[in-house]
């Protein structure tokens, strides 16, 4: 590729920098990067070589090209259907926590975005954050209208331009590997780019965050162990999220006794897996510095922050998921393969023995241990990984609802290692199958197929007339293609060709038989000549026909 055009050309020499020091030269080298010839080779980047792997190179380059491609690599890491094991869980370490910007900056980037200065609204802004992440950071405020105590999070100044270029530059590299690297051929590298770069852009848009709060505090109602921010939307805006502020410890410094950290993975699980299989809007990044244990009420409760990050599931999807996890519990692989090819995951249309054995050997080591042992976070790492081996691809929702689990699972494994995910699970799959087959909902869905049914009947008429004005015009053509059948339709010609000339052959003997019987002339040797003439036609065309048989062995005549 060439770069000149490019714009950031200190930047496109930072990543050759990078690269060489992690012990990536070549990979400096074949992408052409400006700077990278000149450094070959480093002592440091020989060192990390032999003492770390490719993965974990991987997200130290990460690391040192700073904040844009630390959250870029968390967002890759929601993809385990698309990028090998090993390197999910490299960037799975990433740790989104950098520099804050000064407060005279931050004062700027609020006056901004409120449009007027921010002590016409707050009556105390605090200057320390309480959180700095890549793309914003979080103050401490008091309304000046109410009094009320809230979260302001503010996005970096001049952050947009700085995740586009280094979107752009991403782009760009991944282009040329994906070009030039055939192992990289099965993992669709710039589809993925592309996903997770409108990812970051939503992410960029905290208005989206203040509706998915809206969402959530509706949605999630009936949950009184979960603490949901209620945003202040007449505040907030795509640079601002002003929302309550809550009052807690971080789940990972809380300091818990045994027993309320068992507690506490309870609440999470039963949480996040009613959101997934029963709401169908669940909270996609439930890591730890995102949780908050309050105890200001008899019962402990935990705070769920940053809904930048969230999935949705429609019923059908719900459903899907359900049946998996029926298919998982009964150790029934056609099932699972029926339910991937539904979910739009395994190619429809045919058995897939392959997928079908790859399923089979993992619920055999599934099953090799009690239920409540399972461990469903490598459960599901295993089949992301039989998916990605199999080369098909993952909807984001199904994604981010896997990672979802998976973080979700950890923690509540780290809080309680007696934490049984099935027992926890049971109560909520009982209540999606009770929801699914609910009478109401039944004869609902019975309804709907009927009045689709009566409408298609009731168009019918009118569609064929359409079709049939356009086959009159000329404007309608249909064509078929047959993959496969070339073989089968050539010999079907072959043997309609013989068949013809044989029923040739056959009227010219029964012709000719009748010519001799009535004696007309000419004749030859006594007999009418041109009797005997068709005999003769049909020998030299029999004998040539039967010749072409067996010199082609029942091929081509």
């Amino acid at each position: 590729m060439t770069w000149g055009r490019m714009r950031g050309i200190s930047r496109l020499a930072d990543v050759a920098a990078v690269l060489v020091k992690n012990g990536f030269a070549d990979l400096a080298d074949r992408l052409d990067l400006p700077g990278g010839r000149e450094k070959i080779e480093t002592l440091e980047g020989e060192r990390l070589s032999r003492r770390y792997s490719v993965w974990a190179r991987l997200r130290m380059v990460a690391e040192d090209l700073g904040p844009t491609f630390v959250k870029l690599g968390q967002l890759m890491s929601q993809r385990p259907d698309l990028l090998p094991a090993a390197l999910v869980k490299e960037f799975r370490k990433l740790q989104d926590q950098v520099t804050p910007e000064s407060p005279a900056v931050i004062r700027q980037a609020v006056d901004k975005a409120l449009g007027r200065p921010l002590e016409e609204v707050f009556a105390d802004f605090s200057p320390e954050p309480l959180a700095s992440a890549s793309l914003a950071q979080v103050h401490r405020a008091r309304r000046q209208d109410d009094g009320r105590w809230v979260a302001v999070k503010v996005r970096r100044p001049g952050i947009i331009p700085k995740v586009e270029a280094d979107l752009a530059l991403l782009a760009g590299i991944v282009k040329t590997l994906d070009q030039h690297l055939d192992f990289l051929e099965n993992y669709d590298l710039p589809g993925l780019v592309a996903e997770i770069s409108q990812n970051l852009r939503q992410e960029l848009d905290f208005s989206r965050e203040a509706r998915n709060l809206r969402t959530a505090l509706v949605r999630l109602a009936d949950h009184g162990r979960i603490i949901i921010p209620a945003p202040h939307v007449e505040l907030s805006g795509p640079n601002l999220l002003v929302m309550d502020l809550l009052h807690g410890q971080r789940l990972d410094q809380a300091g818990l006794d045994q027993e309320q950290r068992a507690e506490a993975a309870r609440i999470l699980a039963d949480s996040i897996l009613g959101q997934v299989l029963v709401h169908g809007f669940f909270h996609a990044d439930p890591h730890p510095g995102n949780l908050l244990v309050n105890r200001d009420q008899p019962q402990l409760r935990l705070a769920l922050l940053d809904w930048g990050l969230v999935g949705r599931m429609t019923p059908r999807m719900r459903y899907l998921v359900g049946d998996m996890l029926n298919a998982v519990v009964a150790q029934d692989a056609p099932g699972m393969v029926r339910v991937l090819t539904e979910m739009g995951v395994a190619p429809a249309g045919g058995d897939n023995p392959a997928l079908a054995q790859d399923l089979e050997d993992l619920l055999e080591r599934v099953h090799s241990v009690p239920l409540g042992q399972i461990d469903t976070a490598s459960l599901l790492m295993e089949l992301m990984e039989i998916s990605r081996r199999h080369h098909t691809r993952l909807q984001v929702q199904y994604a981010l609802m896997q990672k979802t689990f998976m973080e979700m699972e950890g923690i509540c494994r780290e809080l309680d290692p007696g934490f049984n995910p099935v027992e926890v699970a049971r109560p909520v799959v009982r209540k999606l199958w009770l929801e699914r087959w609910k009478p109401g909902l039944v004869l609902r869905q019975v309804s709907q197929h009927v009045r689709d049914g009566l409408t298609l009947i009731k168009d019918l008429p009118s569609r064929l007339d359409r079709v049939l004005a356009l086959v009159e015009r000329g404007e309608l053509g249909v064509e078929f293609k047959h993959k496969g059948l070339g073989p089968l339709t050539k010999a079907i010609e072959e043997s309609s060709n013989r068949v013809a000339v044989g029923l040739i052959v056959a009227a010219l003997i029964v012709g000719s038989s009748m010519i001799i019987t009535t004696g007309v002339e000419p004749k030859l040797f006594g007999l009418p000549a041109l009797g005997l003439a068709g005999y003769l036609v049909s020998v030299v065309v029999g004998l040539w026909l039967v010749w072409s048989i067996f010199r082609s062995g029942g091929g081509k005549f």
